[in-house]
């Protein structure tokens, strides 16, 4: 790679390591290893800025978090002196299950200087913590990694001893979940060997304010992407990037969730349209906080959070399901849902589509690569305190590349056609594939849908790497049943084409700038999304025709020993899933 980001920080031996006494004030290191490649990128345009380097004309309200970074060497210190590597080489035999392996890290003894370093650290730092992989992985581009690994948030409250327990806990669970089974599914999926992963913990106060009934979060938390690998119009360039903004803790814009979704080129044109009711349903009406009683994350209704700075960003659903803006804050048990329309039209609150589509193209230019973030933006109670600030909590190169040539889609005798649809995003083909997983909508029961989970999951691990076109009702990846089955990334990692099937009920949905949109585009993963009552077909009689390899748990697993060829015509917004000649 050219990119001057893949030199920064560079040794002789090829990995990245930095002088604890060059670093800007609000970074720490405890160790002498690695960084990771989350905490490398923070720190990249971190030093950009502070050896007089620019982004943006706004750069004076952009900030960052005080960051604490765990090297790698503690990792290596805490997985030698248990004699962790003997676990997981007997995980890699079969010999225990991935639980018990996460559980023997768990349990396992924390090195006693690297305890004593995060005691000095925890005793002067009272603010909620967030702790952060920083995989070395990570510094890879084409591999995204998103949401692969583990992230904690802390209310960091009590004695100090409580505070530093409650902190090496987190810091041993991200340690964990480098060996959960969606780590081991995306380097399996992607060759990479699990030898050469090591971990580095990135601590970072939480972004947001103290708000009524306990709760602590940042008015908004979003994500941005300077490259649209799916745009969902004509008058949009891949290049104009895409937002993904949610009110509170920003789990709910890299997760399958509601969330509003915009260019910061054409914040207007929105995937929805103008249908007024198609808004209202993709709009995000709960909220994550961090309760600080329970000092977890928790949900709350919009209306529940007595929250009067809710009014630069919510619209009221009225009795007749039309929207309208807000005038003298929001007020009791009405419906209220996030469309930020005032926040990204106007910048007499807060330049934030300005700042951002700005940023976009400056983080672009400094690491000559597209790139993601992530953020928060934190308002103060009223304009005599302060002013709003964009806070960059990450950013990074972009995995993966976009496939612009035409797809062209050959006559198919119809008999031969399983689905077709509309609305495609992206192009590609893919051939070769034997295998479906299929939900059916029409029989799905989300209170089971842990069941349909962990059987499609099943499938996945029979398979062995072996491609297959996965179908099924609402948002595969979702956290909510009832938008769809709740599969986690390694349920699902052997799909080359997720099919997204509406109904009534369930609405598929890209969901731009999520966790799960990153590993599409790493990987290659041609989406589908599927509405019959827009002239979508499916062929039911020839999916029971195929032969059956298995069907449990609502879950049917079919064989085409011919194979299947799945067409996506990104720019005639068509796509097609037919059996091969």
């Amino acid at each position: 790679m050219n990119s001057r980001f893949f030199h920064f920080g560079e040794d002789n031996r090829g990995g990245y390591h930095f002088d604890p006494r060059a670093l800007p004030e609000n970074v720490r290191l405890l160790g002498n290893g690695q960084l990771g490649g989350k905490a490398r990128g923070l720190l990249f345009v971190i030093d950009h800025l502070r050896h007089g380097g620019r982004l943006t004309d706004y750069d004076p309200l952009i900030g960052f978090p005080d960051s604490f970074i765990i090297t790698t060497d503690v990792y290596d210190e805490f997985m030698e002196e248990n004699r962790l590597g003997e676990s997981v080489l007997a995980r890699c035999a079969g010999e225990i299950s991935t639980e018990e392996l996460q559980a023997r890290i768990v349990a396992a003894h924390f090195p006693d200087e690297a305890r004593a370093r995060l005691a000095e650290f925890i005793a002067a730092e009272h603010r909620p913590l967030v702790v952060r992989s920083s995989s070395v992985m990570e510094d890879n581009p084409n591999h995204s990694f998103a949401g692969i690994y583990l992230s904690e948030f802390l209310g960091n409250t009590g004695s100090d001893a409580d505070r530093l327990e409650a902190l090496v806990g987190a810091v041993k669970r991200v340690y964990a979940s480098t060996f959960g089974r969606n780590a081991r599914a995306y380097r399996k999926r992607h060759g990479l060997p699990w030898e050469k992963e090591k971990m580095a913990i990135l601590v970072q106060n939480m972004i947001g304010r103290h708000y009524p009934h306990s709760l602590f979060y940042p008015l908004i938390g979003g994500v941005a992407f300077s490259l649209n690998f799916y745009p969902w119009s004509d008058r949009l360039r891949p290049e104009d990037g895409v937002v993904r903004l949610v009110v509170g803790v920003g789990t709910r814009a890299v997760g399958r969730e509601y969330a509003r979704v915009f260019s910061p080129v054409m914040p207007g044109l929105r995937p929805e349209g103008s249908d007024t009711k198609a808004i209202i349903r993709y709009s995000q009406e709960t909220v994550d906080v961090l309760d600080m009683q329970s000092g977890r994350l928790g949900q709350r209704k919009l209306h529940q959070l007595d929250n009067p700075l809710l009014a630069e960003v919510c619209s009221v659903v009225s009795p007749d399901g039309t929207l309208y803006e807000p005038v003298g804050g929001i007020v009791g048990e009405g419906r209220y849902v996030a469309t930020f329309n005032r926040f990204i039209a106007r910048d007499d609150i807060f330049p934030f589509t300005s700042l951002v589509r700005e940023l976009l193209a400056g983080l672009e230019g400094l690491f000559e690569l597209p790139v993601d973030i992530e953020f928060a933006v934190d308002f103060p109670l009223s304009r005599a305190t302060g002013e709003p600030r964009f806070y960059l909590l990450q950013a990074r190169p972009l995995g993966g590349r976009p496939e612009h040539r035409r797809v062209r889609i050959p006559q198919i005798p119809k008999e031969r056609i399983l689905l077709s649809c509309g609305n495609v995003l992206g192009n590609g083909k893919k051939r070769g594939i034997n295998d479906l997983i299929f939900v059916d909508p029409r029989t799905y029961d989300y209170t089971r849908a842990g069941e349909v989970a962990r059987r499609v999951g099943e499938i996945d691990q029979t398979l062995n790497g072996a491609p297959y076109i996965l179908i099924g009702p609402g948002r595969w990846g979702t956290t909510n049943p009832q938008l769809g089955v709740p599969v986690q990334y390694g349920e699902i990692a052997g799909a080359e084409v997720i099919v997204e099937m509406a109904t009534e009920s369930f609405a598929p949905e890209l969901s731009y700038g999520t966790h799960f949109y990153a590993d599409m585009v790493a990987s290659g993963v041609l989406y589908l999304p599927f509405r019959e009552e827009e002239g979508d077909q499916f062929n039911r009689d020839l999916l029971s025709r195929l032969p059956a390899v298995a069907s449990a748990d609502g879950v049917l697993h079919v064989r085409a020993e011919e194979g299947f060829v799945v067409y996506a015509d990104g720019a005639g917004k068509r796509g097609v899933i037919a059996l091969s000649r």
